[in-house]
């Protein structure tokens, strides 16, 4: 199975709405449906997608009493589709509006796992750690930056800014390469 059917349908479950989507089981699975980059073809491999995700505990599938059902990201597939985005986020090529994105932190000692977790993934994305606990990005982010603290439940740990203005801001430029 290649990985890239599994991140696209992580990837679209994220996007969905409350991190799942449902369908009917009688009309089969037609994800397509939902998701227009999938063409009817791909039905085989999405469905091997999917069973592959549910045996790695990525996803669950629950059927409601109408018949229906629930495909939905579990914790560990949240993380996973996280790790894709964050690491999705450091090739961004778009046009900088001009502001910068803030991240501060102080999260305590007992909390060292997601602290640790936090910051490894701020570095793959290729965001710059201008100060300890104090990291600077150039792109819209706070989605992806407020999904990852919720998931450690860091929410009262952490600060999220938007400044149009900075000092250094021309070592910053030429660090993400603005200029």
């Amino acid at each position: 199975m290649k990985n890239s059917v599994i991140e696209q349908i992580l990837l679209d479950l994220y996007n969905a709405v409350d991190y799942g989507f449902s369908y009917r089981a009688k009309k089969g699975l037609f994800i397509s449906q939902y998701f227009d980059h999938w063409k009817k073809e791909d039905a085989v491999r999405i469905k091997t997608g999917i069973r592959e995700l549910k045996n790695q505990k990525f996803i669950e599938k629950k059927e409601n009493y109408d018949g229906s059902v629930l495909i939905s990201l579990t914790e560990k597939g949240r993380l996973r589709v996280l790790n894709i985005v964050f690491k999705n986020l450091e090739s961004r090529k778009e046009k900088w509006d001009g502001k910068w994105r803030l991240v501060a932190s102080d999260i305590p000692e007992e909390c060292r796992k997601g602290r640790d977790a936090v910051r490894y993934r701020f570095r793959m994305a290729g965001f710059y750690e201008w100060q300890k606990s104090l990291f600077i990005y150039p792109y819209d982010c706070k989605n992806e930056v407020m999904a990852l603290i919720k998931l450690f439940k860091l929410e009262k740990y952490v600060k999220f800014a938007l400044i149009e203005s900075i000092n250094d801001e021309d070592f910053l430029k030429r660090k993400f390469k603005l200029s």
